[in-house]
């Protein structure tokens, strides 16, 4: 072997480490998802249960998502002192079917949990997520765990410290609600309840939120994100209490931005006017343009 082709094959094998590490590091969304125009599955005016049974049935089942033995965690938001009926935290009904779909699918075990705004001790049982999940037979776990990970794609947030639940998990399922978010964020959905697994989120709001939201949505996709708009929150964002609209509606993909950009649209926002969307959307993590995302109700 000469020089020229011992320096192309160490290259090769190099990139090869590399792929393998990046692997490690990101959860991947399934592959039959990675297309161009997304698919958004979405529910109306039934119960919450049926609403979120519905849109998992139409994107194949949870056993799509979930293989026997799987460790699942789920991050709703319960970020607030507040009850399910103002609209600041995830509809419990939302949370407690997915729990017991994702055990009737095979789980092994399923971890519900998030790190709240006020003190989670509070929140848990006010947003009525803890008795949802404890009675369909999964584990509310408190925000104590992190650990530290690098971000390779972070523009500004280059490492954060995590909740070791959703890092340590085999599948991961997003569920955030739909609300006003203030000036600088305009909305909270799915890409900003990610702020609910990082340690120091101070740090988002004292450098560039949105682009630190996008950053940590390019570490971690999940495998499904459910979204909860059985009941929005049009005033007074995040925390409220504000002006709630009873929308009854759930929906759900596995294309975050796509999800944001639709669900933007329940609030009278403009996707294009959503800065963390448009960026995640620069930096190849999903689709904003509702023009080219797929809308089936069901």
């Amino acid at each position: 072997m000469d020089r020229k082709e011992f320096l192309k094959r160490s290259v090769a094998a190099a990139a090869g480490i590399l792929l393998a590490e990046h692997s490690k590091i990101f959860r991947t969304i399934p592959a039959d998802a990675q297309v161009q125009q997304p698919t958004i599955y979405v529910s109306k005016d039934k119960s919450p249960s049926a609403m979120v049974s519905a849109v998992v049935a139409a994107m194949g089942g949870m056993g799509k998502f979930i293989k026997k033995g799987s460790k699942v965690t789920i991050k709703p938001n319960i970020a607030w002192n507040r009850t399910p009926e103002q609209a600041a935290t995830t509809n419990p009904e939302v949370v407690s079917t997915l729990v017991k779909m994702c055990l009737d699918a095979g789980a092994s075990s399923v971890v519900v949990t998030d790190l709240p705004c006020n003190p989670w001790q509070v929140t848990y049982v006010t947003s009525g997520i803890k008795e949802a999940v404890e009675r369909a037979g999964g584990i509310i776990k408190s925000p104590s765990k992190f650990r530290k990970v690098q971000i390779p794609s972070g523009i500004v947030l280059k490492e954060a410290e995590i909740l070791e639940d959703v890092l340590d998990a085999d599948v991961f399922i997003n569920v955030p609600i739909v609300k006003v978010h203030g000036s600088q964020a305009k909305i909270t959905i799915s890409m900003k309840n990610f702020m609910g697994i990082v340690k120091d989120r101070g740090y988002f709001h004292r450098t560039d939120l949105n682009q630190c939201i996008a950053d940590i949505c390019s570490y971690l996709k999940p495998a499904l994100t459910v979204v909860d708009a059985t009941r929005i929150l049009l005033t007074n964002g995040p925390q409220g209490p504000g002006s709630v609209k009873e929308t009854k509606m759930v929906f759900a993909g596995t294309d975050f931005v796509a999800l944001d950009a639709f669900g933007s649209t329940l609030l009278g926002v403009n996707p294009a006017d959503v800065r963390h969307i448009q960026i995640a959307e620069k930096m190849g993590l999903g689709q904003s343009d509702l023009s080219k995302i797929k809308i089936r109700y069901v």
